[in-house]
């Protein structure tokens, strides 16, 4: 309820906010889609950093959720104070979770990490990378608006999918918003046809969930090249708020990886 009613105050502050606020404009509402703590295939840990920098007028005091397939956790303070033009880093933005939240095991967990200020004047941009090692993947932070998630009636699309002897491919999908969403997600290949079948996934509020669209697709072990992914929602979403979709491929004998961003389908 705590969140809804701060997004409430949120949408009646957007009227107030000055026309360049489109859709990767700084923001008193921010998600990362990926967050993670957990171990990697080969040794190691996934781990994802965070950097916030407050371009508002008055310093940002940073709160946070954390959502993951099998509830969410907060709201934490994770930064207080932040001044104009100043930026805070985290190395691993869900061990600071931990020490705010002990009563709870993040080591292990994926989910999304819903940042907000409480000011119209605390404007945030946010900043993620996950990295094992070596390796990593950038995510920027996205505000909840028509441009970063998909609707009822308005389709999103992850394109460069790939699975074969080397590549594997994964999809996160976040629902940021305070109702239910059903998704259909379709693989197409270079030639417009459907790889395997289309699948149903349904989120509640703040629901989150990954995994092999391939595999999901019942075409676990068969070798694809030039896909793409098209993300129907069927049913829930609104002009502020809808489904958030990322995606990833990652070597299978490197753990290097890099991220799929959605797209506007139309």
């Amino acid at each position: 309820m705590k969140r809804l009613l701060c997004f409430i105050g949120f949408l009646a502050l957007a009227a107030q906010l000055p026309l360049w606020c489109y859709d990767s404009s700084p923001s008193t509402w921010q998600i990362v889609p990926e967050v993670i703590y957990a171990p990697a295939t080969g040794g190691g840990a996934w781990v994802t950093e965070l950097q916030i920098t407050s371009l508002g007028t008055v310093p940002a005091n940073i709160y946070v959720y954390f959502d993951y397939a099998g509830g969410s956790r907060g709201v934490f303070t994770l930064y207080t104070g932040l001044a104009q033009y100043r930026s805070v880093r985290f190395s691993n933005v869900l061990s600071e979770l931990q020490a705010l939240d002990p009563s709870f095991t993040y080591f292990g967990r994926v989910g999304s990490l819903y940042c907000y200020t409480e000011d119209v004047n605390s404007l945030i941009q946010i900043q993620a990378r996950t990295v094992n090692g070596n390796y990593g993947k950038t995510f920027p932070g996205l505000t909840p608006l028509e441009g970063n998630t998909a609707a009822e009636g308005r389709p999103m699309m992850i394109q460069d999918l790939v699975q074969n002897a080397t590549y594997r491919t994964s999809v996160g999908i976040y629902n940021s918003d305070s109702i239910s969403i059903t998704v259909t997600l379709t693989i197409v290949d270079a030639d417009n046809l459907t790889v395997g079948a289309p699948f149903t996934k349904t989120l509640n509020a703040y629901g989150f969930l990954s995994f092999n669209p391939f595999t999901q697709a019942g075409v676990p072990t068969g070798t694809y090249a030039n896909c793409w992914l098209y993300i129907n929602v069927t049913s829930g979403g609104s002009a502020s708020n809808g489904l958030m979709s990322f995606g990833s491929i990652a070597n299978n004998f490197t753990n290097d990886t890099y991220a799929l961003i959605a797209r506007m389908y139309n």
